[in-house]
């Protein structure tokens, strides 16, 4: 009898036991997870929000409210960095990937361009990202800026708004971070067949990143679909330098290439020399003056010499000179020199062209556009074995095509008689960067192929190095519909069988960015992965072209139900069609950054309450198979 009490005993701790690993320690497990922060103001404190470094003042204010009745308003600010800020260091988790939102409002001006940020570290080791930029009336009402990011370990993470007019007040309300458990990744997207397995035999298949995405999930994006990265403004002037003349850094860089290095990536070097995002002291003297043009050459140099030889032997192509001609450029041009960004307004911007002009001995046939050949030169000399590239957009036009090849065949053939050239078969400028800026509604296909077969003709080799195709037209986005969704698939699927017709011409394809929801064209929704990190109909057009335009993909994105793959077959070498289209009459349009919109979250809480709950019951298992040994025991020892 005692024996069946201990039994009886013994099947009620055993029931209690499964009761609590499969139902009651999954709740406690996933209690902490997912984290959220709201802050809505209406307890009448400022919820941990604070003026950006001491800079203007924030206060609870009655006066307008996204809901409730309050609202946090920042007033007293003199300089466009001042702003909104909360300190969210002891919140941060390092290789989770966060959601950010925010609604704004203007006080005074009834108008201006609002920035949502981020900074990581403090002093001269801090970084800065924009989150989200958007231009916001009073008219319009409420705005949400949003966005996510994902943050590596550090003692000091801020998000903050900030406004471009260094006076505005503004308010701001709902405040919002919530960590996302699939990094805003999901899973689907990993498991589709690799992008750059699927090209490995035609040209390299690369993305451009940030920091935030060389960890977690989105990182196993970036791993599974590509194979050459380009830093999105980590590498860029302003980046790799101080405030301070002279001074450089190379930390925030460095914590980019050295994992993408490591993990088997190629890296591309963008960019070296740039009218924009560069700072003033490499141009111009403490009072803002502009250089000389021996004072402007010096300085190139040595910052050439300095960022390339850091990264020597690490990246495989430069960007050297980015963007040197003018968004427009004539197509009756007569030298390509008078094509160049030369002046000092929008859209004309060229400071290093005004330096090398200021003192440029005209009778000895100097001018401004020598700094191009210098750029060159000096990269060569400072890391030889990389590929050096001219970068530029609006590429597909008639003019500014015809205006960057002739450059590039001038430039190369007065190379050959250099001193400097130890490698007389080598070109100078190897390659040229097709931006591939583009738009739904301003996209001929036949133009882009028209322009690889005339930068062949150079000799360099040509990389499509910033591919997005926002739905719209310059200045006009369109919203994300079925229809215009698969327009852009058609074009993305129409761009990839030219690649792939020129692929003996072609080095590498660089889409720029990873998904909509951190693309600089956001509102067009330019890129092959959703807000939601879920593919579009433009990746299964890149995967299959042929298969996509012959209409093998309908329904792929609802049903998940992936047809058989078209074979590509080896490539073959092209020939360049009769007569290359052109259109004279064609207005070019130029790209620029534009306000994003809305972001949403794909809550996906239950499959990992499922996942606790299985290994739970693992434990289980586990459990009642030492419980069975001890009545064993027991019956033996009895």
């Amino acid at each position: 009898m005692t024996f069946f009490k201990q039994k009886r005993k013994l099947l009620a701790l055993f029931i209690t036991v499964v009761l609590m690993t499969t139902f009651i320690l999954p709740v406690f497990t996933t209690s902490a997870a997912p984290f959220e922060l709201h802050i809505d103001f209406e307890d009448g404190s400022t919820g941990g929000f604070e003026p950006r470094e001491g800079n203007g003042e924030v206060s609870i204010t009655d006066r307008e409210a996204h809901t409730g009745t309050h609202s946090l308003l920042m007033t007293g600010r003199t300089s466009g960095w001042h702003g909104a800020s909360i300190n969210v260091t002891d919140l941060i988790v390092p290789g989770v990937t966060y959601h950010i939102s925010i609604w704004v409002l203007p006080d005074n001006p009834d108008s201006s361009r609002f920035r949502l940020s981020t900074q990581v570290g403090h002093g001269d080791l801090a970084t800065y990202d924009n989150i989200e930029i958007e231009t916001v009336s009073t008219d319009s009402g409420w705005v949400q800026l949003s966005g996510t990011r994902t943050y590596p370990n550090s003692n000091y993470i801020t998000i903050y708004v900030e406004n471009d007019t260094s006076t505005a007040s503004f308010f701001v309300d709902d405040f919002s971070l919530i960590a996302l458990e699939d990094g805003g990744i999901p899973q689907a997207s990993i498991d589709l067949p690799s992008l750059h397995e699927r090209y490995k035999d035609f040209f390299l298949f690369g993305t451009a990143v940030s920091a935030s995405d060389m960890t977690g999930r989105r990182f196993d994006l970036v791993e599974r679909h590509f194979n050459v990265i380009t830093a999105g403004n980590a590498m860029k002037p302003d980046a790799l330098t101080r405030p301070e003349r002279g001074e450089f850094r190379f930390d925030v860089a460095d914590n980019l290439v050295n994992p993408a290095l490591d993990a088997g990536f190629d890296v591309i070097g963008h960019t070296l020399v740039w009218h924009s995002q560069s700072r003033d002291w490499l141009i111009a003297d403490d009072d803002g003056e502009i250089l000389t043009r021996s004072e402007a050459r010096d300085n190139m140099e040595n910052y050439i010499n300095t960022v390339a030889g850091h990264f020597k032997g690490r990246v495989i192509a430069w960007d050297v000179v980015n963007e040197a001609f003018k968004d427009n450029v004539n197509t009756n041009f007569t030298n390509w020199r008078d094509e160049l960004r030369t002046q000092n307004s929008t859209n004309n911007r060229n400071s290093w062209y005004r330096a090398y002009a200021n003192g440029a001995d005209v009778d000895a046939g100097e001018c401004g556009s020598d700094y191009l050949y210098d750029a060159f030169v000096f990269t060569r000399i400072a890391d030889p074995g990389a590929v050096l590239y001219y970068n530029d957009f609006n590429e597909e036009f008639p003019g500014k095509r015809e205006a960057i090849a002739q450059m590039t065949e001038e430039l190369n053939e007065r190379w050959l008689d250099d001193p400097r050239n130890t490698e007389p078969g080598r070109l100078l400028i190897e390659g040229l960067g097709m931006q591939a800026h583009y738009w739904t509604s301003q996209l001929d296909p036949a133009d882009v192929e028209a322009t690889i077969v005339r930068w062949a003709q150079t000799g360099a080799e040509i990389s499509i190095t910033e591919l997005d195709i926002p739905m719209g037209s310059w200045n006009n986005y369109l919203e994300l519909s079925f229809e215009n969704e698969m327009r852009q698939a058609e074009l993305y699927a129409e761009l990839f069988l030219i690649f792939k017709k020129h692929a003996d011409k072609i080095e590498r394809v660089t889409i720029w960015g990873i998904d909509d929801v951190t693309s600089w064209r956001r509102p067009g929704a330019p890129l092959l992965f959703d807000e939601e990190g879920y593919a579009k109909y433009a990746f299964y057009a890149v995967l299959d072209p042929v298969g996509f335009l012959a209409g093998n993909f309908e329904g792929v994105k609802e049903s998940g139900i992936l047809p058989e793959l078209t074979p590509f077959g080896p490539p073959t070498p092209s020939t360049p069609p009769e007569s290359p289209p052109t259109d004279p009459d064609h207005t070019p349009d130029s790209p620029a950054p534009s306000p994003p919109g809305d972001d949403s979250i794909d809550d996906e809480g239950m499959p990992v309450i499922l996942t606790v709950m299985l290994w739970s019951f693992g434990i289980t298992l586990a459990i009642a198979a030492v419980l069975v040994l001890i009545i064993i025991v027991r019956k033996k020892t009895n």
